[in-house]
């Protein structure tokens, strides 16, 4: 996987590379202020939601400046609930307590999830994820590294798998 090049300067970040095709910042490579609504501290990585309702993700190892980059310019922090997380908790090579798969279902009906969809959503992913060797957290950039990256025709037929992700992960404003 071929990571995301940008700089942090004072008050914008300037991309010279996004890791994922369909982004917006594929064309425009600047996040200004004004186009940052918040950021998440939640989201493995790091990651703001941006003008359009997309969710920019940030490189694993860039905590700290993503962090001062908010702080100084005062950036709503998000309080939302990291949605991929739970719905791909049951793709982790490890063993989650029957206990806690119920809590974590009940918190994503109470988002507003149904059965049904909470059923297609992971039937979706399932091959995505499939065989990832990860132990302790999935998100939304695994589904979305995996799916780009395991599919070669991802870079022509991707969009709408793009976007329904992004959808799926603003369903985790708390309500």
């Amino acid at each position: 996987m071929k990571y995301s090049k940008y700089k942090i300067y004072e008050d914008k970040i300037a991309f010279d590379f996004y890791e994922f095709h369909f982004s917006s910042l594929r064309k425009n490579k600047v996040l200004t202020l004004n186009r940052i609504k918040e950021v998440d501290f939640n989201t493995f990585p790091y990651t703001m939601k941006i003008d359009n309702g997309e969710i920019i993700f940030f490189n694993h190892g860039d905590t700290e400046e993503i962090k001062n980059f908010a702080e100084r310019n005062h950036i709503k922090q998000s309080n939302k609930i990291d949605v991929w997380s739970l719905l791909c908790n049951e793709f982790l090579d490890t063993e989650i307590e029957k206990e806690e798969a119920e809590k974590q279902k009940a918190t994503l009906l109470h988002l507003g999830f149904t059965e049904s969809e909470l059923t297609a959503i992971r039937k979706k992913i399932k091959w995505s994820l499939f065989g990832t060797w990860e132990w302790t957290y999935l998100g939304h950039w695994d589904v979305l590294a995996m799916k780009q990256n395991r599919n070669p025709f991802y870079r022509f037929n991707g969009a709408n798998f793009y976007w329904w992700t992004m959808e799926i992960a603003l369903k985790g404003k708390v309500v």
